[in-house]
C-alpha cells in the first residue's frame, strides 16, 4: 500500500506463490524481470521517501503520511529544493505523477514555477498552464543546472 499510495505502482510486487513457480520450472528469465520489477519499486518507494521525508498510506478516505526512517538530515527534500527555487527566482523541474522509468528517470520532467500567494505563508508549485501541481504526486525535483552525461545531480532527489 506504501507503494501503490507514494508512487502509483499498481501492482508492485509480484505474487511469491508465482516467483516460487518460476524458480521450480526453471524459468530464470521470468524470474528474474518479476524481481528486477520489485526492485524498481523499492527504489521508487525510496526515492519518495527521500524528497519528501516520509511516503504516503492511501487506503479507502485515508491519506496520511509516514516519516520515512532512511532519509538523512542533510538531504534536500522538496521543501527545501522549493525554498531554493523561490529565493533564486528560479524554475524546479519535476516528474509529477506515477514513479518515472528506471532507465530514464527525468524524462516526464517539466519546469515549474514556485510562487507564494500574497496572503499565504506556504510556496505552491505551478505548472506552465498556470496550474497547480499537488505536491504529494512529486516522484523527482530538482533545480535545473550542469549535470554531466550519466550523472544525476546531488539535488535531484
Amino acid at each position: 500500500m506504501l507503494v501503490s499510495g507514494s508512487c502509483g505502482i499498481s501492482r508492485p510486487f509480484g505474487d511469491p506463490a508465482k516467483l516460487d513457480g518460476y524458480l521450480a520450472a526453471g524459468s530464470i528469465s521470468k524470474l528474474r524481470a518479476r524481481l528486477e520489477a520489485n526492485v524498481k519499486s523499492l527504489h521508487a518507494l525510496y526515492e519518495y521517501g527521500r524528497l519528501h521525508g516520509s511516503v504516503r498510506l492511501r487506503w479507502g478516505f485515508l491519506d496520511e503520511h509516514l516519516p520515512a526512517p532512511w532519509v538523512s538530515r542533510n538531504e534536500p527534500t522538496l521543501h527545501d529544493l522549493k525554498e531554493q527555487a523561490f529565493q533564486a527566482d528560479a524554475p524546479l523541474e519535476v516528474v509529477v505523477g506515477s514513479a518515472p522509468g528506471w532507465t530514464d528517470p527525468w524524462s516526464r520532467a517539466q519546469s515549474v514555477r514556485v510562487v507564494k500567494p500574497p496572503t499565504g505563508w506556504r510556496t505552491a508549485l505551478v505548472d506552465a498552464d498556470g496550474c497547480l501541481i499537488d505536491e504529494d504526486e512529486v516522484q523527482r525535483a530538482r533545480l535545473p543546472g550542469p549535470v554531466h552525461p550519466g550523472e544525476e545531480s546531488a539535488q535531484a532527489r
